[in-house]
């Protein structure tokens, strides 16, 4: 009997296994491109009639965000998201016409661009970050996790989400874990308000986060999960940069 519970056991936490590996993550792309110089206006008309012609459904969305500060100011931001491997293997079918319409219209306003990251949208770790979400700016807090660090950060991060969801927070957010095209070790919280200053809140209680947080996992969690998050983080990786969403150039999806 007991044979035949492990044997059972085994089965069921290898079809758990198989369904996670067929599970499509949903899937985000990234790249950035700096305009030449005196050339802004031109470039943003360009791209914002390319957006008009080709993307605008929620398949094909692409929105721009532009860098405000930081060493890649100027420098703006087309992002594609809600996708799932489907879209890669079908990918080039009709991304032909719009790759010529770029290269004609476009391109030459444009200085320099970076290769597309493509990233993994975690949904446990994010909060109220859905098709219908929209907000003008955006923080970006960029994180590199040590090597083998990885289970203390993910801990922290889930817990946090668990606290959000639980007392209704207000704001924004979505995490974002480096697929390919860079140090797989990267991961970014993406802020996302329409008012500085006011990044969400919990509507039903003066306490703050740590205390919410300490409520639910045990008194001294917060300042115990927060210290090893940190120290799981490489120290120069903490960057911080404020993006606007361009509306002449991003998708609008009612």
């Amino acid at each position: 009997n007991m044979k035949k519970t492990i044997s059972t056991l085994i089965a069921i936490i290898g079809l758990q296994i198989l369904v996670q590996a067929q599970e499509s993550p949903e899937i985000w792309m990234t790249y950035d491109l700096m305009p030449k110089k005196g050339m802004t206006e031109q470039f943003e008309a360009a791209a914002a009639k390319k957006n008009k012609k080709f993307n605008t459904t929620a398949e094909t969305a692409i929105f721009t965000f532009k860098y405000m500060d930081g060493e890649n100011q100027g420098k703006y931001q087309r992002v594609m998201g809600y996708k799932d491997w489907d879209f890669f293997n079908n990918q080039q079918q009709g991304d032909n016409a719009q790759r010529k319409y770029w290269a004609d219209n476009v391109d030459q306003f444009v200085e320099s661009q970076t290769g597309w990251k493509v990233w993994s949208r975690s949904l446990d770790y994010s909060h109220n970050w859905t098709p219908t979400t929209t907000f003008k700016h955006m923080y970006v807090w960029r994180r590199f996790i040590k090597p083998g660090h990885e289970a203390v950060v993910y801990n922290f991060l889930d817990r946090g989400a668990k606290v959000m969801k639980a007392h209704n927070y207000s704001g924004v957010q979505g995490f974002f874990q480096l697929m390919s095209g860079g140090n797989t070790n990267e991961y970014i919280i993406c802020i996302g308000f329409d008012k500085f200053g006011e990044f969400g809140e919990y509507p039903d209680t003066e306490k703050t986060e740590a205390q919410l947080y300490n409520e639910m996992f045990g008194q001294g969690s917060y300042r115990k999960d927060a210290t090893a998050y940190n120290q799981a983080l490489e120290m120069w990786s903490r960057t911080t940069e404020r993006l606007m969403q361009v509306e002449a150039m991003s998708t609008q999806l009612d």
